[in-house]
């Protein structure tokens, strides 16, 4: 009970902040986006979480299925297949990560890219904001095509990270991840409720390469999620095909949606 009487206080004095036109720490607006989730005991009773849906990537004129498996504290796996031309992968075992392209062969996650897979793998993601990215700050009031958001700012392994909190509801509606190569936006939308939780059941990748859209059909949590979800996956090379321009294409697109897919589907 003193927690969520604590939680409403943060939202309380999060909407103080709007009426008198200041700008809210960052505690504030995190604090009402979990408030507005749910709040903190109901996103801490998810401890697995089963989540699929459909992708269209309209540059290419081709569609897909995804499927996404969490496991507390930070077991995540994501497939998406492509008919005709097969299954990408990213899957994070709470220390390693691999990745799986069209062709088959399996790459082990390095570096930044690996520090970026775990932090997002957290099926609590939402809720350790602070800790998974230090030096989380206010940047200013942005106006978005839903209306305006507060901007979130942080750093973390030479990538910059931009969150977009909007200012009525709460909700994260958009998250920019700069990295040294290449940046994506993504923009959340259609938040629905899930049990005692809302989640966000659209997602679009604004400025990458390739632009994608994703919508989910069915989210489940707490369900049995077998070990071998998280193992690493063995390689199958595939022969290259007469489509192999295309093919190449859509893993530059595959590969950024890997990297983009963690925040989209996980409001936690």
């Amino acid at each position: 009970m003193a927690i969520r009487y604590r939680a409403l206080g943060v939202a309380a004095a999060a909407s103080m902040c709007l009426l008198h036109g200041q700008t809210p720490s960052v505690d504030s607006i995190l604090g009402r986006c979990v408030a507005a989730l749910g709040g903190r005991p109901a996103l801490e009773s998810v401890k697995s979480m089963v989540i699929r849906g459909a992708v269209e990537l309209p540059g290419l004129e081709t569609r897909g299925t995804t499927v996404e498996y969490f496991r507390y504290p930070d077991q995540f796996a994501a497939v998406t297949s492509i008919p005709g031309l097969g299954a990408v992968s990213t899957i994070y075992d709470g220390h390693t990560g691999w990745q799986t392209d069209l062709r088959g062969r399996v790459t082990e996650i390095s570096g930044a890219e690996l520090a970026d897979v775990r932090r997002r793998a957290d099926i609590h993601w939402n809720l350790r904001l602070r800790q998974l990215y230090p030096g989380l700050h206010v940047k200013r009031r942005e106006p978005l095509p839903g209306g305006d958001a507060w901007k979130l700012e942080a750093e973390a392994d030479n990538w910059t990270y931009n969150f977009y909190f909007d200012v009525r509801r709460g909700l994260l509606v958009r998250f920019d991840t700069d990295r040294l190569t290449n940046s994506s936006s993504i923009a959340f939308a259609d938040y629905r409720r899930v049990g005692r939780v809302l989640f966000a059941f659209g997602a679009t990748e604004l400025t990458a390469p390739i632009t994608w859209s994703q919508t989910l059909t069915d989210v489940r949590f707490n369900v049995p999620v077998d070990d071998r979800v998280f193992a690493k996956p063995e390689t199958h090379p595939r022969p290259d095909r007469e489509d192999a321009p295309a093919s190449a294409s859509l893993e530059t697109t595959a590969s950024v949606f890997r990297q983009t897919l963690r925040p989209a589907r996980q409001p936690l």
